[in-house]
């Protein structure tokens, strides 16, 4: 299979994920590249794609449309090149500036792992940059090593090193090596077997003392163990406080890391006895499973905090949670290990943190002030990757109470014209339902029985099925637009208009700004809030929430857009202000060029809810972004949004 490049394979997830034409200058906005480059990268494409059933078409002075003929061989090639950039496997011939850090990052701790320097000429060599290059991006290094409490030394006679202490070494190492990939691969870092061997090991060890971890956090603690074992190969050794070791002492996490060591030393013959207290933290700080590994005093504690911290929710949402059990029952479990995980500094990277963002913004604003919450009641600093842990803890619960809701349409494909024509038919409407549709099953008309038609929502079908059902939908196997109108009609028939929101009365004209010239988040943030007060939409307490949010978790979502909104809102009535910058912006990890404000009373949470899935769904989904930065006015961008509102209710 040939290999895309990752702006190619961006460029396909673009347009086979857009539901209209999209323009060589809004793709070119969002890439960060010229719309001639996007030109040129299209007739690539083509040459290959054109081997597996698809085509970009051009339409002159309109954009560009991803057009799938045979939907079963492009998904192929889609599918592995997808998988790819999401594992960072795609050696691409342009790199951005944040993926050459990335490569510097990980080459330097490679070499902190085994305590060994490297020099700056012999890394640019190995990066294929130049020595200038390499000296460019290393401002910028040095403060995401510093994130870390971690400091990087420059040194022509020594080379480049990182100094810090000891367990804030190994979990940089730890979060910058081995995130996103399976343990078959860490073959290429440690000696061959040992990963297996200690993996077999530790599992008998913790079953035998009954002690169930998740998948994850296994993986997570064969990783901690062989970076213990390299670095104290070269003495490089972890340190704690006598009163601090005698609490650890007591714990059974303590007992199981002894036999631990024992077996390492036996089975292995590498003996890292001075360890024994690390590795106990890491046990504390594991994911449990069960209920039954908390103890009585511990449980006791962490309801405590949850009542407190389900007050603090009803008084800034409204929303009401003490009765919900489930949710209780898991939060406890989680906060048994998360707790100790923060206490000891340990915190995970969470993979799903942006997903997680950006489908349950609602669940995520519950977890900022629950976090929030426990930060004042413990004393401790819980960072976002574990608000977004949280967070899914809260989705399940706004799902069970039916917030978080939404309807996705089951659908039956029966089509008589083969695989290869069903498959198309499942792409076309998977590109354009993709969220508000599944596809169970493609099957031929043979197949069907009518006992399906209660199983789903939908039989889309391109031959006549001799039964009476309103549920059953004849398209021609083309599926021309005429199709696509029934189709819409048909998904959306149920949906009623409760959550119909009167956009001109809560995105202010006032507040609707463009080209505005600023060069940083901060300065963003006291402009926009500023004029919000200014204004009398918002007041000071409101303000300082904004920030206080900003700083618990970073508001960016990616396609070069923020949305800040405070923590706790005293207002009565709802006001949005919308800034389109002349520039992109640097906010955190990001890049961001519209930044929207919310400001929603939190006796409205439901309408936030629908606000925030509204915007992101218009302006990243639909890519509306594009078009707000470079021609929309105030009345065109409230007129296409509430076009696209009525479009998806």
């Amino acid at each position: 299979m040939e290999l895309l490049t990752k702006r190619e394979v961006e460029i396909l997830h673009l347009l086979r994920n857009s539901k209209e034409l999209q323009t060589g200058k809004s793709l070119a906005l969002l890439l960060g590249v010229t719309p001639r480059t996007i030109r040129n990268d299209v007739k690539k494409l083509n040459a290959t794609i054109s081997k597996y059933g698809a085509e970009i078409i051009a339409y002159k002075g309109k954009g560009y449309e991803l057009e799938i003929r045979e939907g079963d061989i492009f998904h192929q090639l889609y599918s592995r090149h997808l998988s790819l950039i999401k594992n960072h496997k795609i050696m691409t011939g342009v790199r951005s500036e944040n993926e050459i850090e990335e490569q510097i990052i990980k080459k330097i701790l490679m070499n902190c792992l085994t305590d060994t320097s490297i020099y700056q000429e012999e890394l640019a060599e190995e990066l294929f940059i130049s020595l200038s290059a390499l000296k460019s991006y290393l401002t910028s290094i040095k403060a995401k090593i510093a994130a870390y409490d971690l400091v990087l030394i420059t040194d022509r006679l020594t080379g480049i090193k990182v100094t810090g202490s000891e367990d804030k070494i190994r979990f940089c190492i730890s979060q910058y090596l081995f995130n996103h990939q399976s343990i078959g691969v860490y073959n290429d870092i440690f000696p061959d077997n040992e990963i297996k061997r200690l993996k077999d090991l530790t599992l008998c060890i913790l079953l035998r003392h009954q002690l169930q971890l998740t998948d994850v956090a296994l993986e997570n603690l064969i990783i901690h163990i062989e970076i213990t074992i390299r670095r104290a190969m070269k003495n490089r050794l972890s340190d704690y406080h006598v009163h601090v070791t005698e609490n650890l002492m007591k714990t059974k996490e303590y007992k199981v890391a002894r036999e631990m060591v024992d077996h390492i030393k036996e089975v292995l013959a590498i003996d890292i006895e001075s360890e024994i207290f690390y590795l106990t933290q890491h046990l504390l700080a594991s994911s449990r499973l069960h209920m039954k590994d908390i103890v009585k005093e511990e449980y006791s504690k962490i309801a405590d905090i949850l009542n407190e911290v389900f007050g603090e929710i009803e008084r800034k949402t409204s929303l009401h949670l003490y009765n919900d059990s489930k949710l209780i029952d898991g939060l406890i479990v989680h906060l048994s290990v998360a707790l100790k995980r923060i206490e000891y500094q340990m915190n995970s990277r969470n993979d799903v943190l942006s997903s997680i963002k950006n489908n349950y913004p609602l669940a995520f604003q519950l977890a900022a002030i629950a976090s929030n919450k426990i930060s004042e009641l413990t004393g401790l600093n819980v960072d976002e990757n574990e608000i977004g842990f949280l967070a899914i803890h809260f989705g399940v619960a706004l799902e069970q109470k039916g917030l978080n809701k939404q309807d996705v349409k089951k659908i039956i494909i029966v089509c008589g014209s083969g695989v290869a024509t069903a498959s198309l038919i499942r792409e076309k409407l998977l590109s354009h339902y993709g969220d508000q549709v599944s596809v169970v099953e493609t099957i031929s008309l043979n197949e069907f029985q009518a006992n399906l038609i209660n199983q789903v929502d939908m039989i889309v079908t391109t031959v006549p099925i001799a039964i009476e059902s309103d549920k059953i939908l004849t398209i021609s196997p083309v599926l021309s637009s005429h199709d696509l109108r029934a189709l819409k009609q048909s998904i959306f028939r149920d949906k009623h208009d409760s959550k119909v929101i009167h956009f001109h009365s809560i995105f202010k004209k006032d507040l609707f700004i463009k080209d505005v010239q600023l060069s940083s988040k901060t300065d963003v943030l006291h402009y926009l809030t500023d004029l919000m007060t200014a204004k009398g939409y918002i007041d000071s307490y409101t303000k300082q929430s904004i920030y206080e949010r900003e700083v618990m978790a970073s508001t960016e979502l990616g396609n070069l857009l923020a949305i800040p909104h405070p923590l706790d809102n005293s207002m009565t009535a709802s006001s949005i202000a919308v800034c389109v910058l002349a520039k992109p912006i640097r906010w955190d990890r990001e890049k961001v060029q519209v930044v929207i404000v919310l400001s929603v009373p939190k006796h409205q949470q439901k309408t936030w809810e629908t606000l925030f899935r509204q915007l992101y769904l218009f302006l990243i989904e639909e890519l509306g972004i594009t078009k707000l930065i470079s021609t929309y006015s105030y009345d065109d961008f409230i007129r296409n949004l509430s076009k696209y509102k009525e479009k998806s209710l």
